[in-house]
């Protein structure tokens, strides 16, 4: 028996049929020359031999007694393969564009919480020459719920279900893993409700200390220029993001080249996330000014920072996050990235100042109830539309591998990731790192954003604007360095100046003590 964290419970309470919280992935996968095999039974039988390998999917959830506490994770009897890996097949042609519509669909559907909480699906009969995508490549659409996962859990079940080589490892053997199939029962479930809640107030107390630090380090750096400040507390502005959302969702994708960007944040001396959410402020910026909509002020990003120790390949949520002015109101892209480098590098600081304090877990009696409630009525009225925005997008970079994968044998030349739209929220912007890419995906309230396309088009299109005005202020500040260094004071080219010229030996008298005067060496 293992509990969910208040975290990982959060998932489960803020779920409707209008706002699923599960996250996926989305691999465009190229069979190995000559390949006639069939790709979803070559898939499905790896996955199967690999299944006991991720605990997380053999967990079911099951209520605590009277809903008093967060539900606990089970093993299951059994995991239906047939349910959990799927078949699709795109009409012809067969373009990206046809699977965003697919991925669109599956992604507004809610997992079986009867089941372990994940689905794979293999999409067959991707081929468009536009993309270079050649007959025989397919798509995998992979989702878990996130109350069993977070981004970067995700990247580590990629992990263990795919291979870096062509050839697929062996699987581990099943007795280096271990599984427990006894369910606890009523008794236990109520006295370790019962047990953690205690046990929680303990460690409140235990925590005071860091608390308190945290607290004095929060009220030393008021108003400091990178701490916090009245202006952090003001809320955001308000836009067509920040609405009740409905069960259909929009997806868009695009890529970028990651050595182009780092080579853009290397020039500007910024890091990678800067010049990500300058240019989908850049790209926002736009979008709501084709609709007449755009704010004076600027548009606030909900930014989500890992706070997973390197090395940990648990699969539970470990995050926590920042508020981050994206530069709406700016139209110059080079302006616009040092005014968010300046708002990321204040709200790493106010995080900073309190990381070691921010709960992972809490406990409220009737928390199932109570919060499951409190998301029904954001569910079913208009409240959330009545509150103050305290952001207005999300934007997460989750980064994942360098080096290729493989499911099957099958490269995977594409890796996109597919997230959540919540309430208040309807727009969610990810990208995952993939060898040589930076592969964005876009997920939105499709009656909000159904045009989501436009404004992943539009990040591309804001990276190649700054990208040249980088470019361009580097190039210029070298040629008038190169300039100011081949001038000397008056105009003309310094001489190298000569090496001097060998002495010979000194011969010059040397005067003793005495008064007497003597040859070198007497």
């Amino acid at each position: 028996m293992q509990k969910l964290s208040g975290l990982d419970a959060m998932f489960l309470y803020l779920e409707t049929q209008k706002t699923p919280m599960h996250i996926a992935g989305l691999s465009v996968c190229q069979p190995p020359e000559g390949y006639d095999g069939d790709a979803y039974e070559d898939f499905k039988a790896q996955i199967a031999s690999r299944l006991h390998e991720i605990p997380a999917f053999h967990r079911i959830l099951r209520p605590t007694p009277f809903e008093i506490d967060h539900p606990v994770w089970i093993n299951a009897d059994e995991v239906d393969m047939d349910y959990h890996i799927q078949r699709a097949h795109l009409p012809k042609p067969g373009r990206l564009e046809q699977l965003r519509l697919l991925i669109q669909r599956l992604h507004s559907q809610v997992l079986d919480r009867s089941r372990p909480l994940w689905q794979f699906h293999i999409i067959e009969g991707l081929e468009d020459e536009d993309f270079n995508l050649k007959p025989g490549t397919f798509a995998l659409y992979t989702k878990s719920h996130h109350a069993c996962v977070d981004g970067g859990a995700g990247i580590s079940v990629m992990d263990i279900i795919s291979d870096r080589e062509p050839t697929p490892r062996p699987p581990l053997p099943k007795s280096q893993i271990r599984l427990s199939s006894q369910e606890p029962g009523f008794f236990e479930m109520l006295g370790s409700a019962y047990g953690r809640m205690l046990q929680q107030q303990v460690d409140l107390v235990a925590a005071l200390p860091k608390i308190s630090s945290a607290f004095s380090n929060v009220v030393r750096s008021f108003g400091g220029e990178n701490s916090w400040s009245l202006k952090d507390l003001a809320p955001a502005p308000k836009t067509r993001f920040n609405t009740r959302i409905e069960q259909q969702r929009a997806y868009g994708a695009q890529t970028l080249s990651l050595p182009e960007v780092i080579a853009v944040a290397k020039a500007a001396g910024a890091t990678i996330n800067d010049v990500v959410l300058s240019i989908c402020g850049g790209a926002l910026r736009l979008y709501l000014a084709r609709h007449n909509e755009l704010p004076e002020k600027s548009l606030i990003a909900g930014v989500p920072v890992s706070l997973r120790e390197l090395g940990d390949t648990s699969t539970n949520n470990q995050v926590a996050g920042i508020l981050c002015a994206i530069g709406t109101d700016i139209d110059d892209p080079v302006e616009r990235l040092k005014a968010v480098q300046a708002a990321a590098k204040r709200g790493k600081a106010q995080i900073g100042s309190v990381r070691e304090v921010i709960p992972q877990d809490y406990n409220i009696f009737g928390a199932p109830a109570v919060l499951t409630i409190m998301s029904q009525l954001a569910d079913r009225t208009s409240l959330i539309e009545r509150m103050p925005a305290f952001l207005n997008v999300a934007i997460s970079n989750v980064p994942g591998p360098r080096r290729p994968m493989y499911f099957a044998g099958s490269k995977v030349v594409g890796y996109f990731p597919v997230s959540i739209a919540a309430h208040g929220c309807a727009l969610n912007i990810t990208l995952h790192s993939y060898v040589d890419r930076l592969d964005f995906g876009l997920m939105a309230c499709k009656k909000t954003v159904p045009d989501v396309q436009d404004i992943a088009d539009d990040i591309v299109g804001e990276f190649r604007r700054l990208q040249a005005a980088v470019e361009g202020a580097t190039a210029a500040k070298g040629a008038a360095t190169t300039k100011k260094k081949a001038a000397s004071p008056n105009g003309k080219t310094k001489a190298p100046r000569k090496a001097p010229a060998k002495r010979k030996p000194r011969t010059t008298k040397t005067t003793r003590g005495n008064g007497q005067t003597t040859q070198p060496g007497g």
